[in-house]
């Protein structure tokens, strides 16, 4: 009747005053607590290796977007460029005495000497 229960739950004032990482049922499980204490570690890191690899694919989307606007403009502007009356628009401003030929274009053939 005078029996004495065996503790198994700690309190906070046990984790507190250092008293449970005496007790014989940390001591028993400290490989375990190990264990424990590396998984979450790794999962912080992994979690910031993963917001900062987020926040890098973010900006990197961005700068695509930006990129793409970039290259569409520029595109226009060349297909602008290309076209025919404002290459002779060109031609006409640059003062080089140049004109549009009349005559379309031929065709020379020429035989191969062995």
């Amino acid at each position: 009747m005078g029996e004495t229960k065996k503790k198994n739950m700690f309190s906070p004032a046990e984790l507190l005053n250092g008293k449970f990482f005496e007790s014989e049922w940390f001591i028993r499980n400290k490989l375990l607590m190990f264990i424990v204490f590396l998984m979450l570690l790794a999962n912080i890191m992994v979690r910031y290796k993963t917001a900062k690899v987020l926040r890098e694919v973010d900006n990197m989307e961005r700068d695509v977007k930006e990129l793409r606007a970039h290259s569409i403009a520029v595109a226009a502007d060349v297909i602008k460029l290309t076209r025919p009356s404002e290459i002779l628009d060109r031609i006409k401003n640059s003062n080089l005495g140049l004109e549009a030929s009349k005559v379309p274009p031929r065709r020379l053939y020429v035989k191969k000497v062995d």
